[in-house]
């Protein structure tokens, strides 16, 4: 994870985080009552995407399977995981993405939009030094989740996500 900034045309200095490559490491998150896990990898975006995503040509409004399609031919994606982005963040549209490459994970959907929440709170406020994230992609690899419901709620999976 480094930070970098840019300048924009009213010479203010404005600071972003993002990652060199891919972690080699998995990251396991658990939540605080200790009944959920998450297993994240974070890696950079390849050249170009972020500016796609910042000019609008790759959205979350965009078409699933035509997003895709952009994907797979302009930045050699997986189908597969080009049809599971999750969103894109901070504020649901900034250029990171979170995409579910899980396999047959039970609940997954019933936490979906709290894990979405903590990653819209990561990519906005960054590890380093609380900036925006840029150009980050962030693969959830696996979830074991409580099998009781009222153990896997947002106040449980929101922190852990993030």
């Amino acid at each position: 994870m480094h930070a970098f900034h840019s300048r924009n045309r009213t010479q203010w200095v404005s600071y972003r985080e993002t990652v060199s490559e891919e972690s080699d490491q998995m990251c396991l998150s658990k939540s605080p009552n200790k009944h959920n896990r998450l297993y994240m990898r974070a890696r950079p975006l390849p050249d170009g995407l972020a500016e796609d995503i910042e000019k609008g040509d790759v959205s979350a409004r965009q078409e699933l399977k035509a997003r895709a399609r952009y994907l797979v031919d302009k930045y050699e994606w997986e189908v597969g995981e080009a049809r599971k982005i999750w969103c894109f963040g901070p504020d649901g549209t900034g250029p990171n993405m979170l995409v579910d490459v899980t396999k047959g994970v039970q609940y997954l959907n019933e936490i979906k939009d709290s894990v979405v929440a903590g990653f819209q709170w990561a990519t906005k406020e960054g590890v380093l030094c609380e900036e925006n994230m840029r150009a980050v992609r962030f693969d959830i690899h696996d979830v074991t989740l409580h099998t009781d419901a009222i153990h896997r709620g947002g106040g449980q999976i929101i922190p852990t996500a993030r």
